[in-house]
């Protein structure tokens, strides 16, 4: 079975802000890129297998069933409807971020 991923704005504009940073800021193009195609990439294994990765370890993210992918220095972090055979990825944030906060602000923005 396939599933559909979707993408908030939110996770876009962070995908965009960790690709515009890697790029003009550390000046380094190509791991800017390798960072599109990996992020491509485990959306696309998300399509068949959304519950290869764990749910956080946290009350709030547990509850709301946030599951998180590491990619490189960052965490994609989605939710899965399975009545509705879909996957909604909700942020994409660095690693060393304070992120279950950031998530606990209201991940849908």
């Amino acid at each position: 079975m396939s599933y559909e991923v979707r993408m908030t704005g939110a996770a876009q504009r962070d995908v965009q802000e960790a690709v515009g940073y890697i790029e003009h800021v550390l000046l380094n193009p190509q791991a800017a890129l390798d960072l599109v195609d990996e992020v491509a990439s485990c959306v696309d294994a998300l399509s068949e297998y959304p519950a290869r990765f764990a749910i956080a370890d946290d009350a709030v993210l547990k509850m709301w069933q946030i599951r998180f992918a590491p990619i490189n220095n960052y965490l994609l972090f989605y939710c899965v409807d399975e009545q509705r055979a879909c996957v909604q990825i909700v942020r994409f944030l660095y690693s060393k971020r304070n992120w279950i906060s950031i998530l606990r602000q209201g991940y849908m923005l």
